[in-house]
């Protein structure tokens, strides 16, 4: 198991960055305390993950010469794929559903659409 930190966009940029250095930063001090903590170490980051990096995150992996080109890329392509999502979840919201189950299905026909036509593979992530 890897920890993960998670941030809200709208989350100040200095605020996210502080938190990135001291839970990097301050490993050493609570290693070993818990199962799956071990996954903060440095060099346990995987940077071309699932989820997008917040910019306050990147910019303390930058300062510290671990956030690379292909690292920013792979979070580009992860930005865009998620703005295709929010447009086609706010589209599949305002179509009325018989049912959840119908809603089910026809979120994720317009789903797999949407991000095909985008470029990405609808079952990547």
């Amino acid at each position: 198991p890897y920890p993960i930190l998670i941030a809200y966009a709208e989350q100040k940029d200095d605020v996210v960055q502080a938190m990135t250095k001291a839970m990097i930063e301050l490993f050493p001090k609570y290693k070993d305390a818990s199962p799956g903590i071990n996954g903060w170490a440095l060099e346990r980051q995987n940077f071309t993950w699932a989820v997008p990096y917040h910019p306050g995150a990147i910019a303390y992996y930058k300062s510290i010469g671990k956030w690379s080109d292909a690292a920013q890329k792979h979070n580009d392509k992860l930005i865009e794929r998620q703005k295709v999502l929010a447009a086609a979840w706010a589209e599949a919201k305002a179509k009325p559903a018989a049912d959840d189950a119908a809603f089910e299905k026809a979120w994720m026909a317009l789903r797999a659409e949407k991000l095909k036509a985008a470029g990405f593979d609808p079952v990547y992530q």
